[in-house]
């Protein structure tokens, strides 16, 4: 659910609604910046982060994840974004 300047869009026809607005167009920028997530894929060894470990400092590693599940929701596929 977004609120963009009081326009409340919960569904795919709530965004049809207001095809055309700056507010549509500012939802599409959303949608398409939900595309890619940011996952850290480093390994961490066990007792990582607890309060008596010794070991070495580990650094993130992150890596861009796809996860089309947002604008799937509202009825688009990747495609629609090209």
């Amino acid at each position: 659910m977004a609120l963009l300047a009081r326009i409340i869009i919960n569904s795919r026809e709530d965004l049809d609604s207001i095809q055309g607005t700056p507010e549509h167009a500012q939802f599409m920028d959303f949608l398409r910046g939900s595309m890619l997530q940011r996952q850290n894929n480093a390994v961490y060894p066990e007792g990582y982060g607890q309060p008596n470990y010794e070991g070495p400092e580990v650094e993130p590693v992150w890596a861009d994840v796809e996860d089309l599940s947002t604008i799937e929701r509202f009825g688009f596929t990747k495609a629609d974004f090209a």
